[in-house]
């Protein structure tokens, strides 16, 4: 499975200018170079979408190679930011030509490419893994980068036990820090996911690196930990989504239990007539769901026609199961292990980790 990347790249010590002169003179095609907004930044250097092939090394030694002719650098407050596709590349398209395609169609018509290119996006349970993955091992990252770079406000760590309780994209965003995250989703509608924290560089070689850490990382999950399949999804109901003291707020407590309470029992304690009561009955279902409320005829308790309209039994359940087709965590025995280092190879583990050593 291959995943296009892109790389943002901020510098000081040059203005935009020079830095576009210098690619025009060059023949580098296909790279934003604008401002970035934050102080003591001149530029920044977007690429287009690359995928991993040699076409798409020589491109960013070359872009690199160029930026550093116009006596460009980096400071403290420099950052690279690695945009992964939040899609695989289609199975037609292999990496060399996306490349070759992605940097000619940004230059000539200044779009990026998509539809026919990629597969179907990631399903939240990938999303969510890979951003467990990677911020319940930070203490790890955190080493292979700058202290500068660690706790940076512009990229800053997630908490594993709020990503844990997301469900779905929506959850999981808001369980970033929005833009300013080591992982920012706030960029999925435009197709990718970023990655925020490695320090700004101008090396092609540290740049490269790193890309192909995340990318392994989205990939080791994507095919050794998750499946695709039908999964349940079991969530608690809310403990009480009114007001305590208010009469709708008393008829659902009574309601979430185990046994529920009848029609009567609830007239009893609200003093509500029965219309009422069946109205709010409705106000709960529209608050918590339909498959959250169970109502259990008066005949299933027990009761006959003729005995009354008041005995009927609503209930709220303690938790809600549903049933979601897509990827699923595959079971443990079969799963790929939790490490950042699962599937790197031999060349990049022994880089990062000499990269730890020199940065102790």
């Amino acid at each position: 499975m291959t995943h296009s990347f892109g790389i943002e790249i901020e510098t000081t010590g040059a203005s935009i200018a020079a830095i576009k002169r210098e690619f025009s003179n060059r023949g580098i095609k296909g790279c934003d170079v604008k401002p970035d907004g934050t102080p003591s930044v001149d530029a920044e250097i977007v690429l287009p979408p690359l995928a991993d092939c040699q076409v798409a090394f020589e491109y960013l030694e070359s872009v690199c190679a160029a930026i550093a002719a116009t006596g460009a650098t980096v400071n403290r407050s420099c950052g690279l930011h690695v945009h992964i596709s939040n899609a695989p590349l289609d199975d037609t398209h292999s990496a060399a030509r996306f490349t070759g395609d992605s940097i000619s169609t940004k230059e000539r018509t200044g779009r990026y490419l998509t539809g026919q290119y990629f597969g179907d996006p990631l399903d939240a349970v990938a999303v969510k893994d890979i951003m467990l993955r990677y911020t319940a091992q930070q203490d790890t990252v955190d080493s292979m980068l700058p202290p500068s770079r660690r706790g940076n406000r512009y990229c800053m760590p997630l908490n594993a036990r709020v990503i844990e309780q997301a469900n779905d994209l929506d959850e999981l965003t808001r369980a970033t820090h929005g833009k300013f995250s080591t992982i920012n989703l706030t960029t999925w509608s435009r197709g990718t996911i970023e990655f925020r924290q490695h320090s700004g560089t101008i090396e092609a070689v540290k740049i490269w690196n790193w890309a192909q850490f995340i990318l392994n990382l989205v990939n080791w999950t994507t095919v050794e930990r998750v499946t695709s399949g039908a999964r349940t999804i079991v969530t608690d109901t809310p403990l009480q989504p009114f007001r305590g003291g208010s009469r709708v707020g008393v008829q659902y407590t009574m309601m979430r239990n185990l046994r529920g309470a009848t029609t009567r029992e609830i007239m009893d304690a609200t003093g509500c007539s029965e219309q009422r009561v069946r109205a709010a009955v409705s106000e709960i279902r529209t608050r918590v769901g339909d498959a959250a409320v169970v109502t259990h005829t008066q005949q299933s308790n027990g009761a006959r026609y003729g005995d009354g309209t008041d005995l009927t039994r609503y209930q709220v359940l303690m938790q809600v199961e549903t049933q979601s087709s897509g990827a699923t965590l595959r079971p443990e025995n079969r799963r790929g292990m939790e490490s950042i280092w699962a599937g790197l190879s031999d060349e990049l583990f022994e880089y990062w980790n000499t990269r730890i050593i020199e940065l102790r």
